[in-house]
């Protein structure tokens, strides 16, 4: 999956990390605030405190005796929460257990990497609910191991029976398919056999109809007509075009069928968008089916809507280019057909969810704009303005709204016919606390009402506890069980008490103000050998912070490494973005390097860092971030890593702008204007690839794939061009958030290589390593030339 694919995604789906640029949640009023005065309007924490700090690290120095610094290895083989959003960055709330339909038992999804094999193992864990308390007892119901980028277990549901379990799985060197499992009998089915991955799925009542997508098949642009007509170029990828095929990828346009009960044939179902791997969802009755497509071509009247990311269709696009828009189809089960459920889009950076009432004679749809088509003027302002929550009746398409609250929507309840939502939609996504509002149909079946209680609490199943993944900064992850009303808490389980041996790093919350006034909160991993009054080298990483989670690499696997950083004795400091406001704004960039320039000065003032040895890391939309910073910082970084990244280029640009609207626009907008006539003049102000002229600091970089391949070739030869000090890593199967242990192993392990031999001057004795040093020594010669031009700065 390259990062194109992952932008897409997440800003449909992922608040906290949308398109990877805005912050995660900054919770916690007990931190500890590191802040510096003078210039950038900071004032010194008292020393007592300071010293605190101090003692504390001392502590844990002396008491970590007999114990070894954690590894990337270590990194790796570590059991996390199985689900790809929680790896993708999501909080674990509401995505720990899943529960069977009577509540009775639940199942958990746990994975670890396996260096040795270069696999990711995966077990689906079984515990009775009824025992949680008292003797809790996990059972290894499963375990199945993927070799690709893919999870061998995801998108676990219950069947109405209580006993079966379906899932999409795969094993080594095979493809993802849907599987059921007996938790009685532990008997396994493989329920599909496509050709190709089985991305999602839906299933009717009672296990009845299957709905599932796959990813298209490999398409060969050589055949005897292109051979004899040439190809004709539309949306094409070019690193597609270059390998001659269209790859199977995420971004690419998925296929959906339909299996009815105990038929082996699949009928394919046309659909007015594209299909990608979102979520579907099946009627109560099995008779329809809402799912979101990405809009092929976008009506002139989406893009009427006050939000910025609706405007992609103003200017020309090549044919077939993703627009990165989204809509809700209504698909009759019986007979295939489609149709769209409303004619408005789903807010780009909002996401939505779908809930059908019981009797399945309507759904509910949150965060959905409505149409723009009508008379009345003060209406067709507020739906300019305004999503809503709003049911949608199947057999006439005519729609109620029912609140233009921000809201998150969580169920339909059978039992009480309440529809429930989370009151503060972000807020929800993000895992934090939210009030509940329940909405209800009043007698008249025309209209709804709204209460912060249930409308018949006598009428509701009893509460479930709550299964939850407790981890912070400091603490590795365990599974709880509260039972409601907060009140008995039981461990469940410890995933890693292999940790316990190891010596980790201790994480400190700090916060401070940028020149631009500007408010963070960011991580500071302490060395392990950390000693009173000695200086000691920094690694900036950038892209999230969260207290909350403990992060051992950083926010993600790609090329970041704060504890086994830590552990070689640096600083790490793991920042997180500007966001809000500046975001897609020629203002944004700026800002983030105020982050970084100003946390420098805050840890200098500290007496804690050495000022000629820091090092940055960016990823992704960082990756912009750390290049423009390398240019225009007042400090000097001594060595750089980039993996995988956007760089809002003119190269950037025009590889890409053909296959994604929403790319073109975002890079117009970020720079300015289009390239193109004076508007170009725009670009070379700003862009950093037209300014690499100016970087002096070794700078290592990461492509993941071959799309990003291309789309970070010009720095590596405009580096090298210029007698700068580069290197480029190539994984050629590696995904954005890297999966297999040997490309966290290149992208991580070699990034800990690359700070401790330009900032410590250190080298790894193994052996394996030599010519990596041997290129950096090379690389170090032209770096001594290059920093001079530092002071021209």
């Amino acid at each position: 999956m390259s990062y194109t694919s992952q932008l897409c995604r997440e800003e449909r789906n992922q608040p906290t990390k949308s398109r990877l640029r805005r912050p995660p949640s900054l919770p916690r009023a007990s931190i500890l605030l590191l802040m510096v005065c003078s210039t950038y309007g900071f004032c010194v924490r008292h020393a007592e405190e300071s010293a605190a700090i101090v003692r504390t690290n001392q502590a844990k120095s002396e008491s970590a005796i007999g114990k070894r610094p954690v590894t990337v290895a270590d990194s790796i083989r570590m059991t996390r929460l199985g689900d790809p959003q929680y790896n993708d960055g999501a909080p674990s709330k509401g995505m720990v257990a899943k529960f069977s339909p009577d509540g009775k038992r639940f199942v958990v999804v746990l994975r670890k990497g396996n260096l040795e094999t270069n696999t990711n193992e995966y077990s689906l864990i079984l515990f009775e609910t009824d025992e949680i308390f008292h003797s809790p007892n996990p059972r290894v119901l499963l375990s199945m191991t993927s070799s690709s980028n893919r999870p061998a277990i995801q998108n676990v549901i219950w069947l109405d029976d209580n006993d079966t379990i379906l899932f999409l799985g795969e094993n080594p060197g095979s493809t993802t398919q849907l599987y059921s499992l007996k938790c009685s009998s532990k008997e396994l089915k493989k329920l599909t056999d496509h050709a190709t991955n089985v991305s999602s799925f839906v299933v009717g009542a009672k296990g009845g109809e299957l709905v599932f997508a796959a990813e298209t098949p490999e398409l060969s642009f050589v055949n005897e007509d292109t051979a004899r007509n040439g190809i004709n170029i539309t949306s094409e990828l070019l690193s597609d075009l270059i390998a001659g095929k269209q790859e199977r990828a995420e971004y690419d346009d998925h296929t959906l069928f339909i299996k009815q009960p105990g038929g082996e044939a699949e009928t394919r179902i046309m659909t007015e968008g594209r299909v990608l791997d979102n979520e579907m969802s099946f009627s109560p009755d099995g008779l329809h089916l809402v799912l979101q497509t990405e809009a092929i071509k976008v009506p002139g009247t989406w893009t009427k809507y006050d939000d910025q990311f609706l405007n992609v269709s103003r200017r020309p696009s090549a044919p077939g280019a993703r627009t990165t828009i989204f809509q809700y189809e209504l698909i009759d089960a019986t007979t295939g057909a489609s149709r769209l459920l409303l004619d408005a889009p789903i807010p780009p950076l909002g996401g939505s969810e779908v809930a059908w009432s019981p009797d399945s004679q309507s759904v509910v749809v949150s965060d959905m704009h409505l149409p723009l088509n009508i008379d009345d003027a003060a209406e067709r302002a507020l739906r300019k303005t305004h999503t809503f929550l709003v049911e949608v009746r199947i057999s006439s398409r005519q729609f109620v709204k029912i609140s233009d609250e921000d809201l998150r929507l969580l169920d339909w309840d059978a039992k009480t016919n309440d529809v429930m939502c989370d009151v503060g939609r972000i807020d929800s996504l993000n895992g934090k606390p939210t009030p509940k509002a329940y909405f209800w149909k009043s007698n008249d079946h025309e209209t709804w009402s709204r209460s912060n209680i249930p409308q018949a609490q006598e009428n509701a199943a009893p509460p479930l506890p709550d299964i939850v993944l407790d981890e912070n900064m400091n603490q590795p992850p365990r599974i709880f069980a509260i039972a409601p009303g907060a009140g008995q808490k039981s461990l469940l389980m410890d995933l890693n008490p292999q940790l316990q041996g190891l010596s980790l790093a201790r994480v400190e919350e700090i916060a401070w103000k940028t020149s631009r006034h500007q408010e963070v909160k960011a991580g500071l991993y302490w060395p392990l050998d950390y000693v009173a009054g000695k200086k000691y080298p920094l690694v900036i990483q950038t892209h999230a912070w969260d207290p909350d989670r403990f992060w051992i690499d950083g926010p993600w696997t790609t090329a970041f490494a704060a504890q086994e950083l830590a552990a070689k004795g640096f600083f790490v400091l793991q920042v997180p973005d500007p966001g809000g406001h500046l975001a897609e704004t020629p203002k944004e960039v700026p800002a983030a390097m105020a982050i970084y320039d100003a946390a420098i000065d805050l840890l200098d003032h500290k007496g804690l860092i050495d000022r000629d040895r820091i090092g940055i890391i960016g990823f992704s939309r960082t990756y912009w971030y750390v290049t423009y910073t390398l240019i225009h910082s007042k400090h000097h970084f001594a060595a750089a890593a980039v993996a995988d990244g956007v760089d809002y280029s003119y190269f950037q640009y025009m590889v890409y702008s053909n296959f994604s609207q929403m790319w073109a626009d975002d890079f117009d907008r970020v720079n300015g204007a289009p390239p193109f006539g004076k508007g170009l003049l725009k670009w070379l102000k700003v862009s950093p690839a037209f300014l690499m002229d100016k970087i002096d600091t070794p700078l290592r970089i990461q492509p993941l794939g071959p799309d990003s391949l291309l789309l970070d070739w010009h720095w590596f030869v405009g580096l090298t061009r210029l007698g700068k000090p580069v290197e480029m890593v190539y994984m050629s199967e590696g995904v954005h958030v890297l999966e297999k242990p040997w490309d966290r192993m290149i992208s991580q392990q070699g990034n800990v290589d690359w700070f401790c031999f330009w900032l410590q001057g250190e080298e790894d004795p193994d052996p394996a390593k030599a010519e990596q040093y041997k290129r950096w020594h090379n690389l170090r010669t032209l770096g001594a030339k290059a920093v001079p031009n530092a002071a021209s700065r």
